[in-house]
């Protein structure tokens, strides 16, 4: 009776969610979700944006009702069918707002979860469908009694779009704990299903454990389950451990930078895509983890970058010595050097601007600031002017011996900022560019043999 019951029960919920039993069950039968997409006004949009939210949350609740009612421990299969229906749900309500403010990165999990707290803040505001916007001024509208907002999108190929607006998708967040706070709403709630479950908007079969963990572990954490926080925990302990153990299998410190740098780089890659898509961490926990797994990623390009810079620049330097035993290395050394230093510049530009950090536009908006900043790396940049007017000069190389008190001895390497020389005692000496280039420099290497005196005096 019970299972008949829950048959019933079953076949109503997939039915109210467009799901026939036979495409719970995988089969490839159904059709795509039939909504009217309009978002020309105010309440057009706000219609469509129910409409989209309601469906999916259907689906969710369904998803997990088939799951609790037999107390399993993995959710059910979903077919293609389905999984396309879900996603053309998705790309409908992340279409209904204005996510420009949110990196791209985080615009999809952001979203959704910005998506559900406003559905549910409607619904504890008693907003329907058929509530009448208050226009503020052309191009923006508010619903009445609340802090929402929806405005007409002014360019681009969603040109006269309603959305709401990028204000209302920030303050978001506020308003949900102020609303809804806390306290225990009747019936599912798609925001809190979506934070507290591993996946994305559709949990992962294997999301069902996630249900049968200890209430301690589903103890609710800045918007996240401790067993959430747990999982990232690992993730980043392995992702800094794993390249320390690999790099140990190396002698050679350059090779153990460089395995060190690779192993970090890969496993960051990844770690991000378990950490929020699998583990399903969300919010402000999701946005910091990213951005430590990215600040790793970058950090790790730069350092391979930089290896692989320096090496280069050694086999180039082999390679033409081999050929031509006067050519001075040095000047392939800092020309590889100095590319490889852009190199890693234009890395750090790149990853801060995925950040959402406007960068490009800090770099215009300098000003007297980029004077400043120019004026308090004068040292460093008459470093390495002098570093080239060295070179250019030709006045030394590597492997000259100078005689220059008390700067004395063989010349080893000459770099952007210094030059290093290796004295008669074994000592080294890491003189700056600039100091070196305003000294009188005896070369001892470049001195010219005296002939006999004897022979110029003219006698046998």
């Amino acid at each position: 009776m019970h299972r008949a019951l829950a048959y019933f029960l079953a076949i109503f919920l997939l039915a109210a969610a467009g799901l026939s039993p036979a495409m719970a069950a995988g089969e490839p039968e159904g059709t795509y979700a039939d909504i009217t997409i309009d978002r020309s006004t105010p309440e057009k949009h706000l219609a469509t944006f129910l409409t989209a939210v309601d469906r999916t949350v259907l689906r969710m609740e369904a998803r997990e009702w088939a799951r609790s009612y037999y107390d399993a421990w993995f959710y059910p299969a979903i077919g293609e069918q389905q999984a396309a229906e879900i996603n053309l749900l998705k790309k409908a309500v992340l279409d209904s707002m204005d996510l420009s403010a949110v990196p791209e990165w985080r615009r999809e999990s952001a979203g959704l979860e910005t998506a559900f707290m406003l559905s549910e803040i409607l619904k504890a505001e008693h907003v329907d469908k058929n509530t009448a916007f208050r226009k503020l001024r052309e191009g923006l509208w508010v619903i009445p009694g609340t802090y929402m907002q929806v405005g007409s999108i002014d360019s681009g190929m969603r040109i006269g779009d309603v959305v709401f607006t990028a204000d209302t998708v920030a303050n978001a967040p506020a308003l949900y704990d102020a609303v809804i706070g806390s306290r225990n709403t009747e019936g599912f709630s798609p925001y809190r299903y979506l934070t507290e479950t591993p996946g994305g908007l559709i949990p992962p079969r294997w999301g069902g454990i996630a249900q049968k963990l200890p209430p301690i572990l589903r103890w609710d954490f800045g918007s996240n389950t401790l067993f959430q926080w747990l999982i990232a925990a690992v993730i980043l302990i392995a992702v800094l451990s794993i390249p320390v153990a690999i790099g140990a299998v190396f002698r050679r410190s350059g090779l153990r930078w460089f395995a060190e740098a690779v192993a970090l780089g890969l496993l960051s890659l990844y770690a991000t895509g378990i950490v929020v898509d699998e583990a399903g961490l969300s919010g402000a926990g999701a946005t910091f983890m990213t951005l430590v797994f990215m600040t790793l990623f970058y950090g790790a390009l730069i350092v391979c970058l930089l290896i692989v810079g320096e090496w280069v620049g050694n086999w180039l330097s082999a390679l033409l010595t081999k050929s031509d035993k006067t050519f001075d290395t040095s000047i392939v050394r800092l020309g590889t050097r100095i590319v490889s230093a852009m190199a890693a510049l234009g890395v750090v530009i790149y990853g801060i601007s995925s950040a959402g950090v406007p960068v490009y536009g800090i770099i215009a908006g300098f000003g007297v600031g980029g004077l400043a900043v120019a004026l308090a790396a004068k040292p460093t940049l008459e470093n390495i002017l002098a570093g080239v007017i060295l070179f250019l000069d030709g006045s030394i190389k590597v492997g000259d011996t100078i005689d220059s008190s008390p700067l004395s001895g063989v010349i080893e390497d000459i770099g952007m900022r210094s030059t290093r020389i290796r004295a008669a005692d074994g000592s080294l000496i890491t003189v700056t560019n600039s100091e070196l280039a305003d000294k009188v420099i005896k070369n001892v290497s470049r001195r010219v043999s005296q002939p006999d005196s004897g022979t110029a005096a003219g006698k046998p």
